[in-house]
């Protein structure tokens, strides 16, 4: 059983030694696919609740999503993205494998929503707090993943690290840009002509 508060801090302090605590941790398929649906869920209620504290401009509507559609396209990308992650360290010369990878994915969502609470709670207090509070909190969550991916794939370096999470992100966008492609511009809020 992996102790939630002491992992988070754990995450916060030395991200690699999180990464192997979680990596040694035997957690079942079922186990890492149960906590995948479940931080969706919460996500997708994270994302309902800062749509109605901050809803988005006019302009901006078309990029609103149902909470349905933010579950499942959440799903598929963090799925997408610890597959492209796995590959990708493993074509330069990592041993990283899917579910432990996705078991990482997992487990930086669970602290980003910790987070996501606190960005709330402090946007009301001190607004300029609460976005330099996610700002910051964003860029140490890359930092984590960083330390995350070396140690999935027991690389000696940040910079591999860094080196396939850009290149998992940019083929993750393609594959986001291919997607949209084939359902329309028109069905997600695009104009037809454009």
């Amino acid at each position: 059983m992996i102790s939630l508060l002491p992992l988070a801090i754990l995450t916060l302090r030395q991200p690699g030694a999180a990464a192997r605590s979680l990596l040694l941790s035997p957690l079942s398929r079922e186990a890492i696919w149960t906590a995948l649906c479940l931080i969706v869920v919460l996500n997708a209620l994270s994302y309902t609740v800062m749509n109605l504290l901050f809803p988005l401009s006019e302009e901006l509507s078309f990029l609103k999503l149902s909470t349905g559609s933010y579950i499942i396209i959440s799903t598929a990308l963090t799925v997408l993205f610890a597959l492209l992650l796995s590959v990708g360290g493993r074509w330069l010369g990592g041993q990283g494998r899917f579910l432990p990878v996705l078991t990482l994915l997992i487990w930086i969502q669970v602290v980003q929503l910790f987070l996501q609470v606190l960005v709330i709670v402090f946007t009301f207090a001190l607004p300029l707090l609460g976005s330099l509070l996610g700002l910051v909190g964003n860029l140490f969550l890359v930092f984590v993943l960083l330390h995350f991916i070396n140690e999935a794939h027991g690389f000696a370096s940040l910079w591999r690290s860094a080196a396939v999470v850009v290149m998992a992100a940019i083929l993750l966008f393609f594959a986001m840009m291919f997607f949209a492609g084939l359902i329309g511009p028109a069905n997600i809020g695009l104009p037809g002509h454009v």
